[in-house]
């Protein structure tokens, strides 16, 4: 029998390797174990200046906000590497404590679970919760601090029917859920097929499609149809790239006319030299809106990060991005379709202070800039964390 581990995981490892050349050290050992568990406690503190907490375009307010995050990982099996069977949880938790406006102040939960097997046929589960108390710029624009939760359940399986060829399948739940008379919540069900060929030992190509359906509170729902194509190409020890594009039907209540649109999500890792890594990202797609009533999102960002090893005890991290959102009606509505144009910039500087403890210290700024009244906003954050992983 082939070694179907290996080949299935050979691309994504090069990718990772690319990717964490820089910062890559050994993994201390757990703190203890339960059976064959593996448990890694960890503690980290932050505190972070805002001068904008809010993200108001008219009535900026500042503060000195804490963070403070105990949470844990458990993991059995080759849960590293994720390979194999395997088991990994964790949980964290963030306490927000504003200095002066303690009415913002609150505590939100991030939880997941993963765990698979399988050889010819493998198979996996994951499930997370992420809720946060922040202002979501990419989602709600300068909505302000909104409580929000996000669910998401994914079982994927993955079969060889040949040495070169593997079929794909996966089903996907997600839910998003606000805590704001002014939001609306959404569900999303998504299934979807690939058939993956591997062209060289480098170079791997799939075909395939999904179909999915989008239920908004307060909104119009719809149905969507999606043909796309994959690549993952090991180009070279230093340069790893991984893409997909294709194009997607959608079709809302209330509107007559179906909808097309070209979607794409394409992500280079560039090993510059031996302390110095590249990663660039660009992606569009179509999501609902969670802030305006009976309309869509289309979304085009571009992110890049640059990090450079300094010695052995500190990494410097220079990222950035920008992203284009544009609304269009998904039904009936008398307001102009919004438009907002987003970019951040966020150098910071880690440190190893000892074999589990770290700090990190970061500026962040934002920028938005809107055609809708009360949607612009800047912001500047600066920032320090030390964190103990046990």
């Amino acid at each position: 029998m082939k070694s179907t581990n290996n080949r299935r995981f050979y691309l994504a490892a090069a990718c990772a390797m690319v990717a964490g050349g820089v910062s890559a050290q050994e993994v201390a050992p757990p703190l203890f174990q339960v059976g064959a568990v593996d448990v890694r406690p960890n503690f980290a503190y932050g505190m972070t200046y805002d001068d904008n907490i809010f993200v108001s375009s008219t009535a900026e307010t500042e503060d000195y906000i804490h963070n403070i995050n105990p949470g844990v990982t458990l993991g059995a099996g080759d849960y590293r590497a994720q390979s194999g069977s395997f088991f990994s949880a964790s949980y964290n938790a963030n306490m927000l404590f504003f200095q002066d406006n303690d009415g913002a102040n609150a505590t939100d939960h991030s939880a997941s679970a993963s765990f698979g097997g399988g050889d010819r046929l493998s198979w996996r589960f994951d499930q997370t919760l992420v809720s946060a108390s922040d202002a979501d710029v990419s989602n709600l624009a300068a909505g302000g601090r909104v409580k929000r939760r996000a669910w998401t359940s994914t079982l994927g399986a993955t079969y060889d029917l040949s040495e070169k060829t593997d079929l794909e399948t996966s089903f996907a739940y997600i839910l998003n859920d606000f805590n704001s008379a002014t939001t609306f919540d959404s569900q999303r069900l998504q299934a979807r097929a690939l058939m993956d060929y591997a062209m060289t030992a480098k170079l791997h190509y799939g075909f395939g499609g999904s179909l999915g359906y989008d239920q908004v509170d307060g909104s119009n729902n719809a149905l969507f149809e999606q043909i796309i194509t994959r690549a993952v190409w090991a180009v070279s020890p230093k340069v790893a790239l991984r893409t997909i594009a294709g194009l997607e039907l959608r079709q809302h209540q209330g509107i007559d006319s179906d909808r097309a649109s070209f979607l794409y999500d394409v992500a280079a890792d560039w090993k510059l030299s031996p302390l110095t890594v590249a990663s660039i990202g660009t992606n569009r797609g179509t999501t609902p809106s969670n802030s305006l009533a009976n309309q869509y999102s289309d979304r085009t960002a571009f992110n890049v990060t640059v990090a450079h090893k300094i010695g052995e005890r500190y990494t410097a991290t220079l990222g950035g991005g920008y992203a284009l959102t544009d609304s269009a009606a998904s039904g009936p509505t008398g307001v102009v379709p919004q438009e907002d144009d987003y970019y951040f910039v966020r150098p910071a500087l880690a440190v190893k202070l000892a074999e589990r403890f770290a700090g990190a210290a970061f500026y962040q700024y934002r920028n938005n800039e809107s055609n809708a009244v009360g949607s612009d906003f800047t912001n500047h954050q600066i920032g320090l964390n030390l964190s103990y992983s046990f």
